[in-house]
């Protein structure tokens, strides 16, 4: 009995600008959730910084893209291994099993509790961002007579 083996494709750009967008959607969150996932595995640190074919910069951290950084570049600042991953460094949503909102918070020091405090307003205000862009394509759309379009999916990282 064979085994069935993924066919393996040719490795070349792709040309499609709607096909590559929705491509480095996928790599960048799988290419994440590997580095979450030796970090919480094996107690490693990791930074990984991602440019999109538009320009725009994604970055994924554990403990903080920032610690580990610094610690690559001789600036280690002794922080915590435990140290709170920003909210606009999260990748794929969960942090060690668990939302990173969700880390207890009783062996937090002052600089993690003052992180994770402003983690948290970053993530409550992307929120209240993504609300009201969303209130505005209803509106736009309802008063147009238009069904969902498009615009509906839009996502803002």
């Amino acid at each position: 009995m064979e085994v069935a083996r993924k066919k393996k494709m040719g490795r070349k750009k792709i040309e499609k600008k709607s096909s590559l967008e929705v491509t480095f959607s996928k790599r960048r969150t799988g290419l994440f959730k590997k580095a979450g996932d030796v970090c919480v595995l094996c107690g490693a640190e990791a930074a990984v910084i991602v440019f999109s074919p538009g320009g725009k910069a994604f970055v994924f951290g554990h403990p903080t893209a920032d610690a580990v950084i610094d610690r690559f570049l001789g600036r280690d600042t002794g922080t915590s291994s435990h140290a709170v991953v920003p909210a606009e460094q999260v990748a794929h949503g969960q942090e060690e099993g668990g939302f990173w909102w969700e880390a207890p918070i009783d062996n937090m020091g002052l600089n993690e509790l003052e992180q994770f405090k402003g983690s948290l307003e970053k993530l409550r205000e992307k929120v209240a961002d993504r609300v009201e862009e969303m209130t505005m394509v209803m509106v736009m759309e309802s008063e147009s007579g238009a069904g969902p379009s498009s615009a509906t999916m839009l996502f803002i990282s």
